[in-house]
């Protein structure tokens, strides 16, 4: 399992996460990719709403941690532009 994975905004608007008990906001701008941690995106599946940030509007370009966060997606979640 990787430390770190590739984290894209497919959506065409900002997208913003908090973490309030670790102090982390991340603000992501329409396609801007970031490198976040496995522990940081497990937390915000933790958060209300975080499982749908990453389903719906973030494409977390890791397979691996795809299937650990039993997230559920479709199959246009790994296309691009």
């Amino acid at each position: 399992m990787k430390d770190y994975c590739n984290v894209k905004n497919r959506s065409a608007s900002t997208v913003v996460y908090n973490i309030p008990e670790d102090g982390i906001r991340r603000s992501f701008a329409p396609g801007e990719t970031k490198k976040i941690s496995y522990q940081e995106l497990e937390k915000l599946t933790y958060q209300p709403g975080g499982m749908n940030i990453l389903v719906r509007f973030l494409q977390v370009q890791s397979e691996d941690i795809i299937k650990d966060f039993n997230m559920q997606v479709e199959l246009e979640y790994y296309m691009s532009e």
